[in-house]
């Protein structure tokens, strides 16, 4: 196996994109029920459903702090407060729209 994409989901593509935009995501693919967004290495994909249940997934970064603090700057909704965890990641959640939970984390720096 190489690597895991999550597929969470979307009521609104164009919602979806608009608020992944906002975090550096950039549209890659579209179908009428499929989105898929890049951000260098790392992708999320969404499946247009009616309702959504929430799904959470990991997005690890090279610097969770200065992008926490770049979407402060730009006051971008469904922030949570960053902090440096016990399990080795400095990181913080991101809700969309949906309810999505995306963490965002990268590696506690050494001192």
């Amino acid at each position: 196996m190489h690597g895991t994409i999550p597929i969470l989901p979307s009521t609104d593509l164009d919602r979806t994109a608009a608020f992944f935009a906002t975090v550096g995501f950039k549209e890659e693919e579209r179908s009428e029920h499929y989105l898929v967004l890049g951000s260098g290495d790392a992708e999320l994909h969404f499946a247009l459903q009616d309702t959504a249940t929430a799904g959470q997934c990991l997005v690890l970064v090279v610097d969770a702090l200065a992008l926490w603090k770049r979407l402060h700057e730009h006051a971008v909704t469904g922030v949570g407060d960053v902090a440096d965890r016990a399990y080795g990641l400095r990181d913080f959640t991101l809700v969309d729209p949906d309810d999505n939970q995306v963490r965002i984390g990268s590696p506690i720096p050494s001192e």
